[in-house]
């Protein structure tokens, strides 16, 4: 065979080979496009839109499998004493099975088909974006409000005192009743995600505690509150006990503030002490007794007694409590009494004047309580002007002679000269005797015979007062 046959035979081989490969690239190439164009409206194998397999369905088909689902569909929220009943119009909810479909096809590559079949496709994704839209979690969160209305919400942990031990310790948090409207609503995600009619609330969806007991700055918080309750003092009055500041007491001065620091409230400190002053002062307050003569009498006023002073205890206090101090404090005062005892009660010794208005009449007692003086008199006018005052006093001073001058005013009105002068209301009003009252005792003082305020005595009574009476010593005057 010549050569020439040889070679057209080998190019016409070749030929037939080229237009045959190039017929099965275009086959295959049909073929990929086919199938690419076939899922370019239809969903890969394995694939799934919330519970609902939509595997090589259509978009068509898909969406009204989509619609077929969700129509008459019901949810059912339960649990710790929440109950919501819901119906796809009830919520508002209108899933657009449609913008689902196309948001779903659009995660898929189609020109990637030998790829995406080889892996599963959940595109719940779509199906929550679009219902998320709707008004779902407005009803939702509306229902969990009312019903947080009345439920118990979550206290956090904090510290507090415990009365047993005397020391502050932390106290757990409680979680409540009321509902976390967020965990709720996600609640309802994941059941109409799953298409069920139920959503089973649990404990995980109850509003949390925003302070746990683990909180390290709790621990540090009571560790410095113990710190600040460790002081004990007993408060002194003329060997009285009449307060005690202890642990149990300084825990309730005890504040803890946003940043969980412990404090000590001045303001309670403040009003702890102002009400020890206001017990424990006697200065113009009411006190009844009971004369060694057995008469129980009633007396307020004066400017006898004792009477706290109030700053320098705060000071004394504060600076105790800082320290840690246990001791006895003397209370500091501004005045003192004779004998201190309860509030109410006699707070002067054994020794004293007593001017008895309604009997007009005046006993001295000694330190023993006997009495060792007496006598009638005659008290001032009771006409608002001239009344004798009342309340208890100290005897301011005593003269011999004095000249008495009295004023209305600018204007004087009298000018009396006495042997015998003892004040006990500033220099005012006091005892003297009265030589121009012819009688003394009785009604006198009512019937146009009364002083100006002053207790008139007879001459040789009111010498022998002034020469027992001493200054100084307690007067009460009293009806």
């Amino acid at each position: 065979m010549s050569n020439a046959k040889r070679h057209g035979r080998k190019h016409g081989a070749v030929k037939i080979l080229a237009i045959t490969l190039g017929v099965l690239v275009v086959l295959a190439v049909a073929a990929y496009s086919g199938v690419a164009i076939y899922f370019s409206d239809r969903f890969m194998p394995q694939t799934k839109i919330g519970n609902l397999d939509v595997s090589l369905m259509s978009a068509e088909e898909a969406q009204e499998a989509i619609e077929q689902s969700i129509a008459g569909y019901e949810l059912s929220i339960t649990g710790n004493g929440f109950d919501l009943d819901l119906t796809a119009s009830d919520a508002g909810l209108a899933i657009d099975a449609e913008a689902v479909v196309r948001a779903a096809l659009s995660h898929e590559n189609p020109w990637d088909w030998i790829n995406e079949l080889q892996k599963p496709h959940d595109e719940t994704g779509a199906l929550v974006t679009t219902y998320n839209n709707s008004g779902l979690g407005d009803v939702i969160r509306a229902a969990v409000e009312e019903h947080n209305a009345n439920a118990e919400q979550p206290t956090n942990a904090t510290i507090g005192y415990d009365a047993t031990t005397h020391s502050f310790v932390v106290r757990a948090e409680k979680v409540g009743t009321a509902l976390n409207p967020d965990a709720v609503i996600r609640a309802a995600d994941e059941a109409i995600i799953a298409l069920s009619s139920q959503a089973k609330l649990t404990d995980e969806d109850l509003l949390q505690p925003e302070v746990t007991s683990t909180d390290q700055r709790l621990a540090d918080a009571a560790s410095q509150a113990n710190t600040m309750i460790t002081a004990d003092l007993l408060l002194d009055m003329d060997g009285i006990e009449v307060g005690e500041i202890d642990a149990d007491l300084l825990s309730q001065w005890i504040t803890i503030d946003d940043d969980l620091q412990a404090t000590l409230d001045a303001n309670k400190l403040t009003e702890w002490v102002d009400n020890l002053v206001k017990d424990c002062s006697t200065v113009g307050t009411q006190r009844t007794y009971k004369r060694p003569d057995g008469k129980e009498c009633t007396v307020d006023g004066g400017i006898y007694g004792w009477e706290v002073d109030g700053e320098a205890l705060q000071t004394m206090v504060r600076d105790a409590v800082d320290s840690g101090s246990t001791e006895t404090i003397a209370v500091p005062t501004l005045s003192e009494g004779d004998a201190y005892t309860a509030p109410g009660e006699q707070d002067w010794g054994k020794r004293y004047l007593d001017i008895d208005l309604t009997e007009q009449y005046v006993r001295l007692y000694d330190d023993e309580g006997k009495l060792v003086w007496e006598s009638d008199c005659v008290s001032g006018e009771p006409d608002g002007e001239h009344d004798t005052s009342t309340g208890v006093f100290w005897l301011n001073r005593k003269a011999s002679p004095s000249k008495l001058i009295g004023y209305e005013g600018d204007k004087r009105i009298y000018e009396t000269e006495v042997r015998y002068w003892m004040p006990f209301d500033g220099n005012a009003i006091g005892l003297h005797d009265a030589d121009w009252q012819s009688e003394f005792g009785g009604e006198r003082f009512k019937e146009g015979f009364g002083s100006h305020g002053c207790v008139n005595l007879p001459v040789d009574k009111a010498k022998e007062l002034y020469d027992l009476i001493e200054e100084g010593d307690v007067v009460v005057s009293h009806w």
